[in-house]
């Protein structure tokens, strides 16, 4: 299954109604053009909201909820809910929440990842089987969201791994038949205050941040200032105080599951939804500021709103092919305190919500996701930046004899090495014009793709020199740089 087939809104704002059984508000949802809504229920008391979501381009996720669940398997009760869900629609399922902490299990403590036997073999073999039955089903089932965590055994890349490993070991074939067949991945990403504005100095006071400007930073931890104080740090390594990585930011966790899946199991593509969280704390009157790290600027009223607002465009613009949106915890945080709704809902109404352009990415393609933001951005309309790429059996002399007009009038960058890539700024995007032979023409794909997704291949596929110089003399001819 590819990346671009996924069935949803492509808008990545979301929300998280209040709790079970609540039902979410029309107008609101409506008003501030949501894309996702994630809804935790009890059983089908959302049936009657799912006609008026869809055909308002809203893509609802579904969690049934049960008190201290553990890994306990599925239940006929529990089948027969989702499946009323399903018929009715809804693709995006979840299952397991946060076995990482206590609250989730019978007795309310937090489990060891290192008891396989024990904790990790029930938990992985009950999902397994619900991600088969979901699959079986047109539907997509969620590897179970963990709670972002660096510390003991609720640490979240020890979790990871723990799951992982035991699935590779012992469910091999079968897991990657869910990967290809709809597979996604929920996180939590609270965000805290790991993000920022640049200004005309290093960073713009809270009192000044703009979400319609530029210079916005969700990309924690490798953003400037985590790297200054945590040099070489990833969301799964580094050293000092985050010998795991540090994963708690935007995309933290769902690049850390892919890094893991990409070693183990060949894979990549995933999609990944935050199904809670956003920035959090969400203040609650003009005069409530936050600073969790005091690395970065405090969050108040209003720089919440706009970072809330430039958190979604930057899901849209910048952020991996992979991450689809966050769904804001939670309605009644953002509607319902005691100052009123939070700036961020009127942000959100006010302004069009940006949609996000998938590239079609195979979920067992061997794409390696890399440093976060490696590479140029998503192209959007005529691209920045322009090369081009001879595949290894195409003669040289035949670019050099039949291309002289093309380059004189277009001036693409050569490329004799396709590392060049890594250094375009993510804040830019990038065609590649690939000159190829037909026993050549997946060259692109393995050298390009695989390692930026976001850039735009324009493949030239010819068996000859005359071939090659027509082609190129029509392009010229037509003022057209890149094929259509």
């Amino acid at each position: 299954m590819r990346l671009d087939e996924y069935e949803w809104s492509r808008n990545p704002r979301g929300l998280h109604n209040k709790a079970a059984p609540f039902r979410m508000d029309f107008e609101r949802m409506i008003r501030a053009r949501y894309g996702w809504c994630k809804m935790v229920c009890i059983g089908g008391e959302y049936m009657d909201d799912l006609p008026w979501m869809l055909s308002n381009g809203i893509t609802p996720i579904i969690r049934v909820f049960r008190h201290n669940w553990g890994a306990a398997p599925a239940t006929d009760e529990l089948i027969g809910i989702w499946r009323a869900y399903a018929n009715s629609g809804v693709k995006w399922f979840e299952f397991y929440n946060e076995p990482n902490l206590g609250n989730e299990w019978p007795n309310g403590t937090v489990q060891d990842y290192r008891n396989t036997d024990g904790i990790i073999a029930p938990l992985m073999e009950n999902w397994l089987s619900w991600a088969e039955m979901m699959v079986s089903w047109g539907c997509y089932p969620a590897f179970p969201a963990l709670s972002e965590a660096t510390g003991d055994i609720v640490d979240v890349n020890g979790w990871l791994q723990a799951m992982l490993n035991y699935l590779a070991e012992r469910q091999y074939d079968r897991f990657r038949a869910v990967m290809n067949n709809g597979l996604w991945v929920a996180t939590h990403p609270y965000i805290y205050n790991h993000f920022y504005q640049e200004g005309e100095g290093p960073l713009k006071p809270r009192f000044s941040t703009n979400a319609q400007e530029g210079g916005w930073h969700f990309e924690y931890p490798y953003d400037p200032i985590s790297q200054a104080t945590h040099p070489g740090i990833t969301t799964v390594s580094g050293t000092g105080d985050f010998p795991r990585g540090d994963p708690i930011g935007l995309c933290g966790v769902g690049e850390a599951f892919l890094i893991k899946a990409y070693e183990l199991f060949g894979g990549g593509a995933i999609p990944v939804v935050g199904t809670e969280g956003g920035i959090y704390p969400v203040p609650q009157s003009p005069g409530e500021i936050h600073q969790i790290d005091d690395r970065y600027p405090a969050v108040g009223w209003q720089s919440h709103g706009e970072g809330t607002l430039a958190m979604f465009n930057w899901i849209a613009d910048q952020a991996p092919p992979w991450m689809f949106g966050v769904a804001l915890w939670k309605e009644n945080d953002y509607y319902e305190g005691p100052g009123g709704h939070v700036p961020a809902v009127g942000l959100m109404e006010t302004n069009l919500p940006r949609l996000k352009s998938v590239p079609p990415l195979e979920a067992l393609g061997n794409v390696n996701p890399g440093a976060l933001l490696a590479g140029p951005g998503p192209v959007q309309g005529t691209p920045d930046h322009h090369a081009l790429l001879l595949a290894p059996d195409l003669n040289p002399d035949w670019f050099f004899n039949g291309a002289k007009s093309y380059y004189e009038k277009f001036r693409p960058q050569i490329l004799t090495d396709v590392e060049y890539i890594s250094h375009i700024p993510h804040q830019t995007s990038l065609a590649v014009t690939v000159l190829a032979t037909p026993a050549t023409q997946n060259y692109a794909k393995e050298q390009i793709s695989q390692h930026w997704a976001n850039v735009l291949i324009d493949l030239i596929i010819v068996e000859t020199e005359a071939d090659l110089a027509k082609v190129l003399a029509q392009r010229v001819k037509a003022n057209s740089r890149l094929g259509k």
